[in-house]
């Protein structure tokens, strides 16, 4: 077991070597500079990889810090006056979380196609060493987190120890019941959202507890300890047992999954945005009396409705989970409560970033050119001006009223918000829910103005064009900035409903006049 592991850590390397000096030629500046000569030289390769591996340790430790750090900040939050217990509490729940999402086995990854598709190496080996050096990483970073934090925490050694040591055990069982749940379904659990949220949702809410003075007591941790260990045991002895590792392997590690970088991310977004075979038949009532683009705009909206609203569905789900939270936590700690309303009346300029991520504007985009303008591009009378302004006009329509479901969560949750601040402006309500529907206008306008202008696809779905990357730099950098911003809400509604105002003039003429030229296949 430890050669195999030797082996695929010395495969990993090399490959993720091989990456990063691919990545830094790739550079405008060193383009040029760096040639071909470099990965035959040990010397440099050497060097770089040392440099390489001190990042992946500094990297890897420091977000398992910040784990620790975001759980002891929440802890704080929910009940300062009993914080320990409330750490504890929390980082149990979120173990237990861990529990069920955090299962490694069977991720698809370019390690393991790599060790066992192409160098035959001896799949259950690989899985022995792969388990193990995981969790033992696992468990010596969070003996380093608890030694640190625990200036502050200030827990008893024997808790300490247990809190180590369950995850430890509990992820061991966690990867043989996801293995038993791919080998009777054919998929990984987490994919099933009808058991994956209710089972995330209600423990959330668990997490939360310590708002009434409810925590998990030494005995519970003890009682988990024992039982976990028990369950590890039986889990160890059925993951050994298992024979056919390596047709898993095949089944979920395929070539598409070990391209470069961008074709990686053409085929997800080709995933993302294939139609299935139950959508491509639409009920008459939907098209009748249409005519024209309107049609044409319909049909390609009726059929990729599971893929335009899947996402927004989704973060309509999470955000009222937010809010659901913000609004529990201001009812029960007034200093949350007045935070709360200050943030609602200054710092407005926070949903412009917020917003930014989750309008579903570029997967629109790229269901519409994967599904649909890749092929109509191939004809003249498709780019005509007129031809590409209508079809823009009826595009946007749709796209807005995509992205305004999660923003109607947002409406909901800001009115509720204000509702238990005791806000009596009701004018407030009013502007703040313009200023937001506002806001998911232009992400929608922007995504579909740059799509046209900057056609940034070719056919295989890569991104071809730097422009198109330069303008979404620039755009979150725009959003970030506008989190430092801090002025009346008055004043952020006024300018969001004239910017609205302004961009869709000036993107109806911007189509207009440039898209018969930029909007083609590259």
């Amino acid at each position: 077991m430890l050669n195999t592991l030797l082996m695929t850590l010395k495969i990993d390397n090399t490959y993720s070597l091989n990456a990063f000096i691919y990545n830094i030629r790739r550079l405008p500046i060193l383009k040029d500079l760096i040639t071909d000569d470099i990965y035959k030289s040990r010397n440099l390769k050497t060097i770089i990889n040392i440099i390489s591996n001190i990042y992946q340790i500094i990297k890897i430790l420091t977000l398992h810090l910040l784990y620790f750090l975001f759980i002891y900040l929440i802890a704080v939050i929910l009940n300062e006056n009993n914080f320990t217990k409330t750490f504890i509490h929390i980082y149990f729940i979120f173990t237990i979380i861990g529990f069920f999402i955090n299962n490694k086995l069977l991720n698809t990854s370019s390690k393991k196609y790599f060790s066992i598709i192409l160098f035959k190496m001896d799949a259950k080996k690989f899985m022995e060493s792969y388990l193990f050096f995981d969790i033992f990483k696992y468990l010596i970073l969070n003996i380093i987190s608890f030694t640190i934090l625990n200036y502050s925490l200030k827990l008893a050694i024997p808790t300490i120890i247990c809190l180590v040591l369950i995850p430890f055990f509990l992820r061991i069982t966690g990867e043989a019941l996801n293995i038993l749940f791919y080998k009777k379904y054919s998929y990984i659990w987490i994919n099933n959202y009808y058991l994956y949220f209710p089972i995330l949702i209600t423990l959330l809410l668990v997490s939360i507890l310590p708002l009434k003075n409810i925590f998990i007591n030494t005995n519970i941790l003890n009682l988990t300890l024992f039982i976990s260990i028990g369950l590890s045991v039986f889990s160890l002895l059925y993951l050994l047992s298992i024979k056919d590792y390596k047709l898993m392997y095949k089944k979920l590690n395929t070539k598409k999954l070990v391209m470069n970088q961008e074709e990686a991310k053409a085929y997800t977004r080709q995933q993302m945005v294939e139609v299935k075979k139950k959508d491509i038949n639409i009920a008459s009532k939907k098209i009748e009396n249409k005519k024209g683009y309107d049609l044409f705009n319909t049909i390609f909206f009726e059929r990729h409705k599971e893929i335009l609203l899947r996402s927004a569905k989704k973060y309509f789900v999470v955000i009222g989970l937010i809010y659901v939270f913000l609004i529990i936590l201001g009812l029960n700690n007034n200093y949350v409560l007045n935070n709360l309303r200050m943030f609602l009346k200054n710092n407005l300029g926070w949903f412009v970033f917020i917003m930014y991520f989750i309008n579903r504007g570029a997967i629109v985009t790229q269901a519409m050119f994967f599904n649909c303008d890749h092929a109509m591009l191939r004809y003249n009378f498709y780019r005509e001006p007129k031809v590409l302004l209508n079809l823009f006009k009826k595009r946007l329509t749709t796209l807005i009223k995509v992205n305004l479901l999660p923003a109607l969560m947002i409406i909901l949750g800001n009115a509720a918000l204000l509702y238990i601040t005791n806000e009596q402006n009701i004018y407030m309500y009013i502007l703040i829910s313009l200023y937001i529907i506002a806001l998911s206008i232009v992400f929608s306008i922007h995504y579909l103005v740059i799509y046209y202008l900057l056609q940034p696809y070719n056919s295989e779905m890569q991104l071809r064009k730097v422009s198109y990357s330069v303008v979404s730099i620039i755009t979150y950098m725009i959003c970030y900035f506008a989190t430092t911003l801090s002025f009346n809400y008055l004043g952020f509604c006024l300018l969001g409903v004239f910017i609205t105002i302004f961009y869709s003039v000036i993107s109806l003429y911007l189509v207009y006049k440039y898209s018969p030229r930029t909007f083609k296949i590259n």
